[in-house]
């Protein structure tokens, strides 16, 4: 949605018939947020789904859109209809005009139903995301932000170890990191966009860490959306408990990626 769109629901609704969530950290919130807003953090979002009514039609808004697109996809997955997203977040609402927003897609997932192919596709986007970090890590100049995309590199290692053994365990075959890297598609992260054009439009951007967070954020996201998906398909035991840890992982990351937001939010 528009501003002008959301604003007309507001208007037509009431904050009695919709419900407008702000995905934001509890700091950028106080800092100042949209009359009526509920705050449910993009970090804590998937354990607070069920506190919502599923009856209202519901908006979720950030700063520019990246957190709360990812949002509204995660609401969508879990079944409520009637979701949006407010285009150009809180910034676009004090009428600051965003220069080229960062848009992520799903698009590597169309067609790819079997369980095989998706956890193939996992490996790779696990890599791309690996390489990702590793270049927000260079590029960062925050000593704790480095920390941190170091330890999300680390992680990513791990997470293709895991999916590894899921792979295993669905299909009887045995697989290694050079034979999983052979079927890999190359250069893509969690949520199907390209490491490198991901990492030209923040260098454009002049790489400000918050911008840095959030696109982080939204990948992480888009990563616990997919190993939710393919948590569903699988039948056996043992790859579905790599999901539920992955899943988990997933959410782990979200909350440190979101309380470094939060803490920089007044720096």
């Amino acid at each position: 949605m528009t501003v002008a769109e959301t604003k007309n629901m507001i208007g037509e609704k009431g904050q009695e018939g919709m419900t407008l969530i702000d995905v934001r950290e509890p700091a950028e919130y106080e800092a100042g947020h949209i009359p009526g807003a509920r705050l449910i953090p993009l970090s804590h979002f998937l354990d607070k789904l069920d506190t919502l009514d599923v009856s209202h039609p519901a908006v979720t808004y950030c700063t520019r859109g990246p957190r709360s697109r990812s949002a509204a996809i995660l609401l969508k997955r879990q079944g409520y209809k009637d979701v949006y997203y407010m285009d150009g977040g809180i910034d676009a609402w004090n009428g600051l005009v965003a220069s080229g927003p960062y848009e992520a897609g799903l698009f590597l997932l169309e067609g790819r139903k079997d369980i095989e192919e998706l956890t193939e596709l996992a490996w790779s986007l696990e890599h791309g995301t690996g390489t990702f970090y590793t270049q927000m890590r260079e590029l960062s100049e925050d000593t704790e932000a480095k920390q941190i995309f170091a330890s999300l590199v680390r992680a990513e290692e791990g997470h293709k170890s895991k999916l590894l053994e899921a792979y295993r365990h669905i299909t009887g075959k045995e697989i290694n990191d050079k034979t999983m890297e052979a079927k890999s598609i190359k250069g893509y992260l969690e949520g199907g966009v390209s490491v490198d054009e991901t990492v030209d439009w923040l260098r454009k951007q002049g790489a400000a860490l918050h911008e840095i967070l959030e696109v982080s954020m939204q990948i992480e996201t888009n990563s616990l959306d997919l190993y939710m998906k393919m948590r569903r398909e699988v039948e056996d035991t043992s790859a579905r408990n790599v999901f539920n840890f992955l899943i988990e992982e997933e959410k782990a990351h979200l909350l440190k990626l979101g309380t470094l937001l939060g803490s920089k939010i007044n720096q």
